[in-house]
């Protein structure tokens, strides 16, 4: 089963979309789901999607893989996020992620600080 977390006006997708509940979907998983199957499954317009799509917590694309068990947060074009800058897109096999993200308030990556004396 995969969980989906809907915010703003994709609350409307959702069984309950009331601003009180949790506007949880949940579907089951199918082998080779992506995020934008899994969007298309539930209807979403992808004009009304956002660029911030979080898989278990981590910044997701539409061609990230789903497994069993996921939780998708999906929100709309008109609910962007503040920070967004702090999340990348899954790094590549053998990427140093520490590196590429450098830790919020932190204004050089791991590999410049190994450099200062």
């Amino acid at each position: 089963m995969i969980e989906i977390h809907l915010y703003g006006k994709l609350r409307r997708f959702a069984d309950d979309p009331s601003p009180t509940s949790t506007s949880v979907v949940e579907v089951p998983y199918q082998d080779g789901d992506t995020v934008r199957v899994i969007i298309e499954r539930l209807g979403i317009p992808h004009a009304e999607l956002g660029s911030n799509k979080f898989l278990n917590g981590r910044y997701a694309d539409l061609n990230t893989p789903i497994q069993d068990g996921d939780r998708l947060g999906l929100f709309p074009d008109d609910m962007q996020l503040l920070y967004k800058w702090y999340f990348s897109p899954p790094p590549a096999a053998g990427a140093n992620l520490s590196a590429r993200n450098p830790a919020p308030g932190s204004s050089r990556s791991e590999s410049e600080a190994e450099k200062a004396p």
